[in-house]
């Protein structure tokens, strides 16, 4: 009997085996990973959104899995790219804002190219340093806000892939829905000549059609460069349509497996550069021939896990000390412990000055933990334009406004948010009683996670931490 069930099981993994979407045989997959800049979760059309601005992207939303609470490990350009693209936190791999990872650290072009990709890189180049760790065999620059050249850079780049008889790897990112938005004031300014190129035309929004986020003020100013910012997002899903489209031309695309993702929230006030929700939140779309039926994954899952859920796609070995888990076992119906939790992090800005944040966050409720606040004053690029200055000066009359911009501007050491009734994140409960078991089970977690990874926090949250016991 025990022989009979022991070739039953053989037979039985043997079944699962062959039918795993992420390990079936035959030719190597190639990988197009596609990126927006700075575009909030919920702009999409799949995620909620009725303006109608992400036509191409909601049609492949359609066909393919979707981890809706993903958020990025670090929510600022360059120290998320590199997050994901190494599959470690800022300050395990090095990259805690704009400098280089470490030399020690793999990377995912390293990866791929060792195991004989041939891989291209497409605008934000200078985001992923030092160059050695990212070694393109072809680059490309200049199109990331103009879909046209994107598409003839795309092709250009399939060609010379097919010719190089090797699976390939490209990595498309558009700089749309990046500042200088579509049709506004800055966008008119004098630019650096590499960037003097005309750009791609779309209709722009007028602001009286868009809907204003609820985590900012809808104050005329604001409503206009949320416009702008929409105007910027219709220009990007032309983008993504183009490259879409380059990839059915090549005759490729039975072959390719394709993932979307911003790299993380819009550029405003508490999104962009910040551990607040709309910061970090970037749901990933992923997509590969013979997958099944897609799936709506709800889990907490991180950018880190980007990396390893890719390499074993692909059936490539994973390298070791990874902070970040595959998703593949999610989609083949596996449990995995610990994902009603994520941890986001940041440290040094575009600036370069320091403004470290960490925040553990489940889908109810989130801890952030600010340790320059009342020290110093927050400010970074997603203050710039219309918005910050709109919002600071209708607070001088509005003293609703006014608060949220001094939580904005001198932080809040350490915070704890009702995410049911307060999903803007406003109201810190962090000293309301009831509160208290969420708020010590949010502690030791990101307590756990400061320690396991080295993090440079870890004193100063261990005295916060005890200083509101």
């Amino acid at each position: 009997m025990k022989r009979v069930f022991t070739t039953l099981a053989g037979l039985l993994l043997a079944v699962l085996v062959v039918t795993s979407p992420a390990r079936s045989a035959g030719p190597k997959l190639n990988l197009l990973l596609i990126t927006a800049d700075d575009m909030n979760a919920d702009s999409a059309g799949y995620m909620g959104s009725k303006l109608g601005a992400t036509p191409n992207l909601d049609a492949f939303a359609a066909a393919a899995h979707r981890f809706v609470n993903n958020h990025v490990t670090a929510p600022i350009c360059q120290p998320s790219r590199e997050a994901f693209l190494t599959g470690r936190v800022p300050h395990r791999n090095g990259g805690l804002g704009f400098n280089p990872i470490r030399a020690d650290v793999p990377t995912l072009v390293e990866v791929l190219r060792e195991n004989g990709y041939h891989a291209v890189g497409i605008n934000k180049l200078a985001h992923m340093a030092p160059a050695p760790k990212f070694p393109w065999d072809r680059t490309y620059e200049g199109s990331g806000k103009n879909p046209e050249m994107l598409r003839r850079q795309m092709d250009e780049a399939l060609r010379d892939a097919a010719a190089a008889g090797k699976p390939w790897f490209v990595n498309a990112n558009v700089t749309d829905p990046h500042r200088p938005f579509y049709a506004s004031a800055q966008g008119q300014r004098p630019r650096p000549a590499r960037r003097q190129m005309a750009e791609g035309e779309v209709q722009p929004y007028p602001p009286a059609q868009v809907t204003v986020p609820a985590f900012l003020e809808d104050v005329p100013a604001v409503r206009q460069e949320v416009a702008e910012y929409y105007s910027s997002v219709r220009r990007f899903d032309l983008s993504f349509g183009q490259i879409m489209a380059a990839l059915k031309s090549s005759g490729q695309e039975a072959r390719t497996a394709v993932v979307f993702m911003s790299d993380h929230g819009m550029s405003f006030p508490f999104s962009k550069a910040t551990v607040y929700r709309n910061g970090t939140w970037s749901p990933v779309l992923i997509r590969w021939p013979g997958m099944g039926k897609p799936q709506v994954r709800e889990e907490l899952v991180s950018s880190v896990d980007l990396m390893p859920s890719l390499l074993e796609l692909l059936q490539v070995k994973v390298p070791p000390q990874m902070d970040g888990r595959s998703w593949l076992p999610l989609l083949e119906g596996m449990k995995q412990p610990d994902r009603d939790f994520v941890v986001t992090h940041v440290n040094t800005v575009s600036s370069g000055r320091a403004f470290p944040q960490r925040c553990v966050r489940t889908r109810t409720h989130s801890l952030l933990f600010q340790p320059w606040a009342g020290t110093t004053q927050f400010r970074v690029e997603a203050m710039n334009g219309l918005t910050y200055n709109a919002l600071a000066e209708a607070g001088k009359s509005d003293p609703r406004i006014r608060v949220r911009v001094e939580q904005l501007v001198s932080g809040r050491a350490l915070a704890l948010y009702d995410l049911q009734k307060d999903p803007s994140e406003r109201e810190n409960v962090i000293g309301h009683p009831k509160y208290q078991p969420v708020a010590q089970r949010l502690r030791t977690l990101l307590l756990a996670h400061m320690e396991r990874t080295g993090d440079p926090q870890l004193t100063a949250f261990r005295s916060a931490i005890q200083g509101s016991d």
